[in-house]
């Protein structure tokens, strides 16, 4: 069964030592394996494949560990789970037996869903999210753990490092594949944080501007920073009608050749 395509193969028969670390980012219509060695700093292998239903995931990740014998078994497998199913909570109001009633508020959910939670770091709020549904027994003969994240926590933890000590205004603007992340920081504090469908480039100015229009917020003086899967075009476009627009590298995008921190890959 073809689950993908292996954009980096690394061989080095003369290695004795290394940390290989090993990740799976399950999107909104895509799976991304990443093994990467945490010595050298270099992904091993990177598959990613599409999907369209929740069958297709557990047949993916099956397929992908009989086609690599190598792979037998981690310390850790780490899940990233890529959906706009989450909402924030304030640390002082969380209440881990409250954790079903906080997602009511803004998505619809079923009894049988599964529902996890994270502490941001930085920003004492709980990150409470439903995972993608799959048969996640089936890692357990891989590893002795899995840890599953929210890309949107991992996101905001990369905010507010850069943030730090910041007290002016910043909209954020994450690109996926077909979903688009507004976050706004002000005076080191998340006031805003949500995500949108998209299918054009002006979908994405739309949304940038109702933003910016619903949260009262000046384009001639508060910036956006733009991260994730965007070209010229789309920066241009946006340059267009905010004052001042800048990127930067984010770690968590559903690419082809990601960027990885610590916080995004357990070490073996």
């Amino acid at each position: 069964m073809e689950i993908g395509r292996k954009t980096i193969e690394k061989k080095n028969k003369t290695k004795t030592f290394s940390i290989i670390n090993f990740s799976i980012h399950i999107g909104y219509n895509e799976i991304t394996f990443i093994v990467f060695d945490e010595i050298d700093s270099q992904i091993l292998n990177c598959y990613t494949s599409d999907y369209s239903t929740y069958n297709d995931i557990n047949l993916i990740i099956s397929g992908f560990f009989s086609e690599n014998k190598t792979y037998t078994f981690f310390n850790t497998i780490e899940l990233i789970h890529f959906n706009n199913l989450h909402t924030i909570v304030p640390k002082a109001l969380f209440n881990k037996k409250d954790i079903k009633e906080y997602l009511k508020f803004n998505t619809t959910s079923l009894k049988t869903d599964k529902h996890l939670h994270e502490y941001i770091e930085n920003n004492e709020s709980v990150n409470v999210f439903i995972p993608v549904y799959f048969n996640i027994n089936q890692l357990s003969q891989f590893t002795k753990e899995v840890k599953q994240s929210h890309y949107t926590t991992i996101l905001l933890t990369e905010i507010f490092k850069i943030e730090k000590n910041n007290t002016s205004s910043n909209v954020y603007l994450n690109i996926n594949k077909s979903k688009i992340d507004l976050i706004l920081i002000s005076e080191n504090k998340l006031k805003f944080i949500n995500t949108f469908d998209f299918t054009c480039e002006e979908d994405i100015l739309y949304y940038v501007l109702f933003c910016y229009e619903q949260l009262n917020l000046n384009p001639e003086n508060i910036p956006v920073i733009i991260s994730g899967r965007f070209n010229e075009s789309i920066y241009n476009i946006i340059y267009k009608y905010i004052r001042n627009v800048s990127t930067y590298d984010s770690k968590i995008e559903m690419k082809d050749y990601p960027v990885f921190n610590n916080n995004l890959i357990t070490p073996i």
